[in-house]
């Protein structure tokens, strides 16, 4: 992992009586896993409280399994570091963490203090609850259940598109899937009727969760191919074999449930999340 930053901020708090106070100036810069975080303010860590000392903790435990460090510098240089650092034995007995190394002698009071987060001059650079991994790329370890399509049902036009395997110079047909039960086979009463087929070949189901299932009653090839009865999603680009008809389930990735939040038009990043199959229970 590598981090490249170059930011400049500052911070006011509000007063007593309701005016702002003077903003505290800092940058905070990264050039691979060190991050510096600088300020000209020395007052940013008066009187931290032990609870503001715990969340530290957990957020230099956080750094250091990433291998990652951050250092805070004041104007009398570094305050303190957190992260993948070296610890003596003064700042492991102030700061109980092994992942937090004080700087110079003026910083230990600030750590070892009981002040109140709303005392003034108490402003903290730590920010409040945030979560780790900053970006849900960071981790990969984390499995999340798919929240929603960002479509209502039945959308991104859910059709198969059909060619017969005996008749390659033939065009594709195609056949949207509107209703909640399409049959498939050679008899009449059909709703996609294909020539060759038993009469009830197949049909495909458009479920509770917005999800189209094929149900086999007759041979089936491809790959959705399963036992007679037993229902199998279908996803964009999956291939049906019925005699001499191939069909291919196509639908829009805005709308399909196999792309979490609904594909990169949802926000999904590049790492793709393990989808939550309701048909086993598990992801």
């Amino acid at each position: 992992m590598r981090l490249d930053i170059d930011l400049a901020f500052s911070v006011s708090q509000v007063e007593p009586d309701g005016t702002p106070s003077e903003p505290i100036n800092a940058t905070i810069t990264a050039a691979g896993r060190h991050i510096e975080v600088r300020t000209e303010d020395s007052s940013l860590l008066d009187g931290m409280p032990r609870s503001i000392t715990r969340a530290a903790d957990a957020f230099a435990t956080q750094l250091a399994a990433q291998d990652l460090t951050l250092t805070v510098i004041g104007p009398s240089g570094e305050i303190v570091s957190l992260g993948a650092v070296k610890t003596t034995v003064l700042s492991r007995a102030l700061t109980r963490s092994k992942h937090i190394r004080l700087g110079s002698l003026k910083s230990l009071p600030r750590f070892a203090g009981s002040g109140s987060s709303d005392a003034k001059g108490s402003g903290s650079l730590i920010p409040p609850e945030t979560p780790w991994p900053p970006a849900p790329t960071f981790n990969r370890k984390i499995r999340r259940r798919v929240t929603t399509t960002h479509a209502p049902r039945g959308a991104g036009r859910p059709r198969l598109v059909m060619s017969r395997t005996d008749q390659p110079g033939a065009g594709p047909l195609e056949f949207n899937l509107v209703a909640d039960r399409t049959l498939i086979g050679s008899d009449e009463s059909s709703d996609l009727l294909l020539a060759g087929l038993e009469p009830l070949h197949a049909e495909i189901l458009h479920d509770e969760f917005d999800e189209f299932v094929i149900v086999r009653h007759g041979s089936i090839g491809g790959s959705r191919s399963a036992e007679p009865g037993a229902p199998v999603t279908l996803r964009t680009g999956s291939r049906i074999d019925l005699g001499v008809w191939r069909l291919v389930f196509l639908r829009a990735e805005y709308a399909d449930h196999g792309r979490p939040y609904g594909g990169r038009q949802g926000g999904e990043y590049s790492y793709q999340k393990p989808q939550y199959d309701p048909y086993r229970q598990r992801s």
